[in-house]
């Protein structure tokens, strides 16, 4: 299934309501909008030349799209923008597809840096591995390394306080995290969803603690190690460092969990007992 079919599939008027008419030119609206950039990322497109530059030359891709004109650099440029807060929606509801496909058993947290040395809105902020400046990508997968949900802050921002927010609603037997979301509030996010804590004890708040399920923590950690660097590698592929300002950002970051989520679902959903061997993002 070609990446435009895949965006017609999962970003359409089951999933984003149709918005009401109104007088005058109707433009491209938000629908069509949407669907491009998805696309975007589904095509590893950096920037929104590329985006107006690789319709312009498929346009069969175009008109299935929905798309009777290309838009122009700039327009695209307001989309990411301007609907916002339609990609986090759409991702939820995506997200929302994917577990009455494949329930929930685990979730897993964690954050990832997204390096720019240059954006006047990026912050300095800390790793396991170092010093870094720039944003920070905050998200909970499931067992199989699948996005839930995702936050993208700049990258002082503590991991611990988002865990709330991020199992938020959802179902899980256990939640694993690492000693960075060590917290009462956090354990205390964990039980409102009826699940079990496995979150590492940090050294920093006193002797360190046993816990229970330690050995789950230990064999699916990388499960969301390994989301982390295939989201910025082969999803992202570092397009955050084109855009200017935390908004457009995020929004190119959620178009980039849509994809990543719809791609698995269509996996799921056709019986293939491995996510490597169908989807592109999984090498």
């Amino acid at each position: 299934m070609e990446a435009c079919e895949v965006v017609r599939l999962f970003v359409n008027k089951a999933i984003v309501s149709a918005e009401p008419k109104r007088r005058g030119n109707p433009g491209y609206g938000r629908l069509k909008a949407l669907r491009v950039l998805v696309f975007a990322r589904l095509k590893g497109l950096e920037n929104d030349t590329r985006v107006v530059e690789h319709l312009k030359k498929h346009t069969q891709t175009a008109r299935t799209l929905g798309l009777g004109k290309v838009p122009d650099r700039t327009t695209v440029g307001r989309w990411w923008r301007r609907h916002l807060n339609l990609l986090e929606e759409t991702f939820l509801k995506i997200s929302e597809m994917l577990q009455l496909v494949a329930p929930t058993t685990l979730l897993i947290a964690d954050s990832t840096p997204l390096v720019d040395l240059y954006d006047m809105e990026a912050k300095w902020g800390y790793t396991s591995r170092g010093k870094f400046r720039g944003f920070k990508l905050h998200a909970v997968v499931n067992q199989l390394g699948l996005p839930l949900k995702a936050v993208v802050t700049p990258g002082n921002r503590y991991d611990s306080p988002f865990l709330p927010k991020l199992i938020e609603d959802l179902e899980a037997d256990y939640v694993l995290a690492d000693a960075g979301y060590d917290s009462k509030r956090n354990r205390g996010a964990v039980r409102a969803i009826k699940a079990e804590s496995v979150i590492a004890s940090n050294p920093r708040r006193g002797k360190r603690k046993k816990i229970k399920h330690a050995e789950l923590l230990k064999t699916n950690r990388y499960v969301v190690e390994q989301f982390n660097g295939h989201m910025k590698a082969n999803v992202l592929k570092k397009c955050w460092l084109w855009p200017r300002g935390l908004v457009k950002k995020t929004a190119m970051v959620m178009a980039g969990l849509i994809s990543y989520d719809a791609q698995a679902i269509k996996a799921l959903v056709l019986g293939e007992e491995s996510l490597k061997t169908v989807s592109k993002y999984w090498a």
